[in-house]
């Protein structure tokens, strides 16, 4: 593991978050942007678009299959890393007074669970969270309350949508991505832009290969990708569309070595058994 990772994941396993500086450029940033707002005009003015992939394969599988991304996920998951969902949204601005004093909602998130005690897990899911434009105050900075991944912090329903006294805000820049464990406590922030700014949230989440995925990965264009996947034998890229060919063997292997350390010769295997594109 190199050094940058090495501090990824201490900061990860210590806070329940690490963030990533400017990993999207802004010409990829600018497309998905146009892509919305092309499917905000279809569909007639949606605002949350989820199973991104199959409306537009080409232009998200790079974001869902990004190194940077699958090796830090393979780090703290294992070899067992697949899609969830992947979600491109718009918040329009909100009147400043209707939302001053408030947060967007604490939670966390899909197939989390209030922590047992204060030993850190494996998360079952992660997020990598990207926000297409600078997270102003007035745009809506993330808040994130740091270790509530290891420790069984509640929020009652009456204060979800009020700041918490042990937040963290964050103010992140285009092409940042944000890499958050499933109990991590988080919210975001209204957007009380004056000058008409949207907020774009863009999420890749990934889970373990044995729980279902939200999103449908049998649509006839993200299974093209699958196909190609498994034309190569990467075993890696089939597993983030559901497929894992060696997940039973994997899953009793009898649990006596370090997790970690069967990881990383599980991970080795797998790159070993790609095979090489044609020309």
């Amino acid at each position: 593991m190199n050094t940058a990772f090495s501090e990824h994941l201490e900061h990860y396993k210590a806070n329940g978050y690490t963030i990533f500086p400017r990993l999207f450029h802004e010409d990829e940033m600018g497309k998905w942007r146009a892509r919305h707002q092309q499917m905000y005009t279809e569909f007639d003015k949606k605002t949350w678009f989820g199973n991104m992939l199959e409306y537009a394969p080409k232009l998200m599988w790079p974001a869902v299959s990004h190194p940077t991304i699958v090796n830090f996920a393979e780090l703290v998951m294992g070899p067992f890393v697949q899609l969830d969902n992947l979600t491109l949204a718009v918040f329009h601005p909100t009147l400043k007074e209707k939302a001053d004093g408030k947060v967007s909602g604490w939670h966390r998130d899909r197939w989390g669970q209030v922590p047992r005690g204060s030993t850190y897990e494996r998360p079952n899911a992660i997020n990598a969270i990207s926000y297409l434009q600078d997270l102003t105050d007035e745009i809506g900075p993330l808040r994130i309350i740091a270790g509530s991944h290891r420790r069984p912090l509640t929020i009652a329903p009456d204060d979800r949508s009020k700041p918490h006294p042990e937040e963290t805000v964050i103010h992140m820049k285009p092409g940042d991505t944000v890499i958050t464990h499933v109990n991590l406590v988080h919210s975001g922030t209204p957007n009380t832009s004056s000058s008409g700014e949207l907020r774009y949230f863009f999420s890749i989440f990934y889970n373990l290969t044995w729980l279902k995925h939200t999103d449908n990965h049998s649509g006839p264009l993200t299974q093209q990708l699958l196909g190609e996947a498994r034309g190569r034998n990467d075993h890696r890229l089939m597993r983030l569309l559901g497929a894992d060919e060696q997940l039973q063997g994997r899953c009793n292997s009898g649990f006596l070595a370090p997790d970690e350390e069967r990881w990383t010769e599980w991970a080795a295997a797998d790159r070993e058994a790609i095979r090489e594109e044609k020309n």
